[in-house]
């Protein structure tokens, strides 16, 4: 009986190289569409940040300004501008460690000059800086020129009977006089009392950084303080005018009009009842592949991008001083 042997070739295991090539291929494609949505995903997400950066510190340096101006011109019972009112009781600020305006009106009242608020712009060179206690001559940061800065004086909102610190001033006010103290002498006076303020509030920038910044009474001078708000490129004011003369003025706004074109009887008379806050921020950050063309306008200032990567974000509001009041019968 003959057997027959059949022949059967051992199973193969593992792949071939078309198979190998396949699967390299799909992994490929795969790993591709991963990284694509990670990128994708990190892109939203920077610029989500960004964006909420921006918006943060536009927010924060509005509310630092409107809460300061809301209380522009308040001197309690009394007119901070008479000027025969005040009795300065020895406090007075060396001109070189003062802020003074255009028409030397310093933190306090001096030769007939005192301006409870006034504002002006930073020029191109800074030789013609009209309150030169801006310029800190450092030679690592510089004030932005074109952009606004803004002065003002007025009393903290509300009585002080204790906590007197040695190194700011207090008001005693009555509708017959504003008597000054620095320090603990405030205690000696009638109490309460009332802390005197005067912020200035400009821009400067430090490596290509706009910073919002303040100058701010203390002891004998004014001081000036940390940055307050980071990315802040450029700050313009409107003013509200009522241009009625003193004897018809009825509070309304019939003009809106850019700092330079505020006059100094404007300032002087008691017409500028209001101002309007334009804000320019900029990320600290640039985007990848985006190129900003866009131009911006900041009340009757245009500000055009310088085709760079950053982004910017533009806010503005509008505040009527609620304290205005009619300075001088024009």
């Amino acid at each position: 009986m003959n057997s027959t042997y059949y022949y059967f070739p051992e199973k193969q295991t593992g792949y071939s190289l078309v198979e190998l090539m396949i699967a390299i291929m799909l992994s490929l494609f795969l790993t591709a569409s991963l990284l694509t949505v990670f990128v994708s995903s990190q892109h939203a997400t920077n610029e989500a940040l960004g964006s909420s950066e921006r918006q943060e510190n536009a927010t924060f340096a509005l509310q630092l300004l409107s809460r300061d101006l809301k209380q522009a011109n308040f001197f309690a019972q009394a007119t901070g501008e008479n000027k025969s009112l005040w009795k300065l009781n020895g406090a007075s600020i060396a001109v070189s460690d003062d802020c003074l305006d255009e028409v030397a009106s310093g933190s306090f009242p001096a030769s007939g000059k005192y301006r409870p608020l006034w504002a002006s712009t930073i020029p191109a060179f800074i030789g013609s800086l009209e309150m030169g206690c801006l310029d800190d001559g450092e030679s690592n940061t510089s004030l932005v020129a074109g952009s606004d800065y803004i002065s003002l004086k007025r009393v903290r909102g509300f009585q002080q009977d204790e906590d007197y610190f040695s190194d700011r001033f207090y008001l005693d006010i009555n509708t017959e006089s504003l008597t000054v103290y620095k320090g603990a002498l405030a205690s000696a006076s009638v109490k309460p009392v009332w802390e005197y303020i005067h912020h200035v509030y400009y821009l400067d920038k430090f490596e290509e950084v706009g910073r919002l910044r303040r100058l701010t009474l203390r002891a004998n001078e004014m001081i000036r303080q940390e940055v307050l708000v980071e990315g802040v490129e450029n700050m313009q004011f409107m003013f509200a005018l009522d241009r009625l003369i003193a004897s018809n003025r009825d509070g309304s706004v019939h003009a809106f009009v850019g700092t330079e074109q505020v006059t100094a009887n404007d300032w002087d008379t008691g017409r500028v009842i209001g101002i309007k806050v334009f804000l320019l921020v900029k990320s600290l950050k640039k985007t990848a592949g985006y190129t900003n063309r866009n131009t911006y306008q900041l009340g009757d200032y245009s500000f055009p991008a310088a085709n760079d990567s950053y982004k910017r974000e533009l806010v503005s509001t509008v505040i009527l001083f609620q304290n205005s009041v009619v300075l001088v019968n024009d």
